[in-house]
């Protein structure tokens, strides 16, 4: 009775706060978003009820997006085989050498497992088992050593095969592979910055083992030769989608036939029943991604047949000064990773900034980078920082002691992103 009294724009704004209540009580993002997809089909008269279940069956049909539930089974099998102890050997022999070499070893595996895994959150829950405890015995504070971890797992969203590059292009019909191309500098240009601002502070605070200068080849050579199936699987994602061999859906597929291969002919997966965890895992990941891409399409859909996606764009457009319109481009995607996930975050923010990007020359590969660099910072942001909860998590330290430790890990990713920014607005 009392919805009949209401206008569309009234039940909308009702439902609106409604769902910001939900969200910020802990309700799942897509349950929320859904909640208020469902209102505004019923309400509007735009859409019949029946364009939820079209637009679910349209977003989940494209194959590029079958890539997805293969690359988490990758980082699953990688897992399950055990091999990450011989990745970390492998890294602490290639750049441990330096002061704080434990710390540093932690960022290049986070480089490494995030291109095996395409995920931030599996690479900061990998590299925080395996390393955490090694930092924190070797006089790392306890803080500072999670913050290091979860900044090295911000690589996972950036160096390619990244899963959220793969949902941006799939969304937005843009190629996997320029993605993955674009994503090889600017993950680079973070993996230094987050290697020289721990070589830094290791050296200050004294953190760490100090081992001799200097890369023993032979030594290199053997923990290669060990770590051959995480590094045979970077090889056949990357080598294979760059050399043009494979789509990103098949070296995904070819990646699992290896790591099946290799793992069970060693003998590192021994039984079934550590290729079902691994499968069982992926399939609840994926149950976790795919209700929030569909449902952020749902939202995004929506937003634009209201006429809020041209506002925003106008809004930011009319500030016609381009050092302007970039600031407000960069301000509004740093906001909206603080608090929301990164894949609605992707598919709800990036098609309202999209015109404005284009108003600066950003195309859609330079400007798919720009966001997810900026989303990716939100990952050890708060107040949502996905990482942060995470290594929190494992560390069991208080969630707010790790995101101060992070701090100087955060300033140097913002300005590795603004200075991007800046490159792809002048040159």
């Amino acid at each position: 009775m009392i919805l009949q009294l209401l206008s569309t724009g009234e039940i909308l704004l009702l439902a609106t706060v409604l769902c910001v209540i939900l969200f910020f009580i802990g309700i799942p993002i897509y349950l929320v978003f859904g909640a208020w997809g469902l209102v505004y089909h019923a309400t509007s008269g735009s859409f019949p009820i029946s364009n939820i279940a079209l637009e679910h069956y349209d977003v989940l049909q494209t194959f590029p997006f079958t890539a997805i539930p293969l690359f988490i089974l990758v980082g699953d099998l990688i897992y399950e085989s055990g091999i990450a102890a011989e990745v970390v050997d492998f890294t602490k022999e290639t750049i441990g050498w330096w002061p704080g070499s434990t710390g540093n070893t932690a960022i290049g595996t986070a480089a490494i497992f995030s291109a095996i895994t395409g995920s931030n959150a599996a690479t900061t829950a990998s590299v925080g088992n395996a390393l955490y405890p090694q930092m924190e015995e070797e006089g790392y504070k306890d803080t500072y050593a999670a913050g290091t971890i979860a900044a090295g797992g911000v690589l996972g969203a950036i160096i390619p095969p990244s899963i959220l590059l793969i949902i941006y292009g799939v969304a937005f019909g843009v190629s996997i592979v320029e993605l993955f191309k674009a994503g090889i500098a600017p993950g680079i240009a973070m993996l230094v910055v987050l290697i020289g601002i721990n070589t830094y502070y290791s050296k200050k605070e004294s953190y760490g083992s100090q081992t001799a200068l200097g890369i023993d080849p032979g030594k290199v050579t053997k923990a290669a030769w060990n770590a051959k199936i995480g590094i045979g699987t970077i090889a056949i994602l990357l080598g294979g989608i760059f050399a043009g061999i494979f789509t990103p859906t098949e070296s995904a597929a070819v990646a699992v036939i290896y790591i099946l291969a290799l793992a069970v002919g060693t003998g590192r997966i021994s039984s079934w029943g550590q290729i079902m965890r691994a499968s069982f895992s992926s399939l609840l990941l994926l149950g976790v991604i795919i209700p929030m891409v569909v449902t952020s399409v749902l939202i995004q859909q929506s937003m634009s047949n209201m006429g809020l996606q041209t506002v925003i764009a106008n809004a930011v457009i009319g500030l016609e000064n381009q050092l302007l319109i970039l600031v407000a481009i960069l301000a509004v995607i740093w906001i909206a990773g603080t608090v929301m996930d990164a894949t609605p975050n992707l598919l709800l923010t990036a098609p309202m900034l999209a015109p404005a990007a284009a108003e600066i020359g950003w195309g859609p590969v330079v400007w798919g980078m720009i966001f997810m660099m900026g989303d990716s910072v939100g990952f050890i942001t708060p107040p949502y920082g996905l990482n942060l909860y995470i290594i929190s998590g494992i560390a069991e330290l208080d969630y707010i002691r790790v995101a101060r430790a992070v701090v100087p890990y955060l300033l140097g990713l913002v300005a590795i992103w603004i200075g991007y920014a800046l490159i792809h607005l002048y040159i």
